[in-house]
């Protein structure tokens, strides 16, 4: 989920003027919007489909040299992930349009499968939804946004947001493994699933240390010294004595606690994890490092240079050897089958989303444009030299 920034009252200031001006129309209204046979989706539902699409799709227009943030983007053409380009308003509608299907689509499949969501999962979806409503993504951080005043002024309710993303989100969860799982019509082999895992993901572990000094002075300010070349190959040497520990047999382990001791050490500045490094936020020159290593061995590498520069110990950990441990655990199995299937499981969605008769209550669904959540702000500027003088 993005995070949203808005300030909630500058929002429903915006909203009261639009609404003053007659150009939003808000309802909480319970007309439907879209429906399949006897699963019917409220407006609201739809609502919070367009402004899905319409926060998206801001960021491509944010690409196109024409955007300006006091101006509607609407019909400014936008290109999207896939390459396809469009007029904003048509992208937006045609996006909402497959949003809302893809929700029937998931209810659909679920039912036509016979595979449930148990109770237990929803009720989880349905606390998160709420704590989101209420106080907002970041308010662990103290940073309190509540989605109800991002969504209420537009007509959005609490019932329409969670059946819209925590609770689409679990039913495809459901839907995927119920698939895809052990006994699903899609079941994927079990070594099929060790294979990827040994293919694509990777174990490691490291440690840094900095080549360099850091002083604070009495105001707070922090100012770095790079160590000198002495100082800087005694480091060196020692991580390079540690790579040959790696080759003579030592475990990671036993090597981090002779490092722990010997730089006196109590707590395990370690950083560890076993994952698909596409998706791995441990730094690009760490994963390039990686993916050219070999499983089971050690290295160390230097980012940096001067007084930024950090030397890191590297230790590639072998796959094979604990690909049944870390496939027995659900979760991260259900992880790998993702990464194998979520692509294809997308697709086919969208497939049969396009295929399901659906019928719309088009009557309700044209009272919503896309502008309704435009909300201008003024470009900041700076004034010149000249123009002060």
């Amino acid at each position: 989920m993005k995070p949203f920034k808005k300030v909630a009252a500058f929002l429903l200031a915006a909203v009261m003027i639009a609404l003053s001006a007659g150009c939003t129309p808000i309802s909480f209204s319970k007309d439907w919007s879209y429906r399949y046979e006897d699963n019917e989706l409220a407006i609201g539902v739809y609502i919070y489909s367009l402004y899905q699409a319409y926060n998206q799709a801001q960021t491509y227009a944010q690409e196109n040299e024409d955007y300006s943030s006091d101006k509607s983007f609407m019909d400014l053409a936008i290109t999207d992930d896939d390459g396809n380009t469009e007029v904003a308003k048509t992208w937006i509608l045609n996006e909402a349009d497959k949003i809302t299907k893809r929700i029937l689509a998931v209810d659909s499949e679920l039912k036509k499968n016979n595979i449930t969501v148990d109770t237990a999962t929803m009720d989880e979806a349905k606390s998160t939804a709420e704590n989101i409503w209420e106080m907002g993504a970041y308010a662990a951080y103290g940073y309190f946004s509540p989605m109800s005043a991002e969504l209420e002024p537009y007509g959005i309710s609490f019932d329409s947001f969670y059946i819209s993303s925590y609770g689409a989100m679990a039913k495809e969860s459901a839907l995927f493994e119920g698939l895809y799982g052990k006994g699903g019509a899609k079941e994927v082999p079990e070594n099929e699933i060790t294979d990827c895992f040994n293919e694509n993901y990777t174990d490691y572990k490291f440690f840094s240390v900095n080549l360099y000094t850091t002083e604070t002075d009495d105001d707070g300010n922090s100012t770095n010294t790079a160590l000198s070349d002495d100082e800087k190959k005694k480091v060196e040497d020692e991580l390079k004595g540690y790579v040959n520990d790696i080759k003579s047999g030592k475990s990671y382990d036993d090597v981090l606690k002779t490092y722990m001791e010997a730089n006196e050490i109590t707590s395990d500045p370690s950083q560890s994890g076993t994952e698909n490094l596409e998706n791995s936020s441990i730094g690009d020159n760490i994963k390039e490092k990686l993916n050219e290593m070999k499983a089971g061995t050690a290295e160390t590498l230097q980012v940096g240079e001067g007084n930024t520069a950090t030397l890191y110990f590297i230790y590639k950990g072998d796959t094979k050897k604990i690909a049944d441990e870390y496939l027995s655990d659900n979760t991260n199995r259900s992880n790998v089958l993702s990464y194998m299937k979520q692509d294809e499981f997308n697709d086919y969605i969208e497939e049969v989303a396009k295929n399901l008769e659906v019928e719309k209550n088009q009557s309700q669904i044209d009272r919503y444009s896309p502008d309704m959540f435009f909300v201008p702000v003024e470009p900041t500027t700076t004034a010149s030299t000249q123009d002060q003088a």
